[in-house]
This record gives structure tokens, C-alpha cells and sequence, in this order.
């Protein structure tokens, strides 16, 4: 699927299909954001690789043993 994308930087009808199948709405509302240029890779030195949504800040909340 990847270097199909990558080769016409499209992605072919029915892979959208199989996406959609998949993930329902979530997929057309996930490929909307990315349409949009509204979501942002961050990768850490160790490697990791997180996708931030631009505007959304997430932080996890502290948790105390006390």
C-alpha cells in the first residue's frame, strides 16, 4: 500500500475502501486532518515517532502515591 502511495502520491480508491471498511468514520475523519496538513510527526532521539494534531495538546495527567 505504501509505495503505491508513494509512487502517485494518491491513494487509490480501493484502499480508501478497505480503510473505510475497517475504521468507519474514524478512517474519512483521520485522512480529513491530514488533507488538511493538520497533523504533525514528532520523533524523539530514541527513535519514537508520535503524530500530533495541530491546535490538540494532550498531556498526561501526574499521578501521586501520596
Amino acid at each position: 500500500m505504501a509505495a503505491a502511495v508513494q509512487e502517485s502520491a494518491r491513494i487509490p480508491d480501493e484502499y480508501l475502501l478497505s480503510l473505510k471498511f475497517l475504521f468507519g468514520s474514524s478512517a474519512t475523519q483521520a485522512l480529513d486532518l491530514v488533507d488538511r496538513q493538520s497533523i504533525t510527526l514528532i520523533s524523539s532521539p530514541s527513535g519514537r515517532h508520535v503524530y500530533q494534531r495541530q491546535g490538540l495538546t494532550l498531556l498526561p495527567r501526574l499521578v501521586s502515591n501520596s
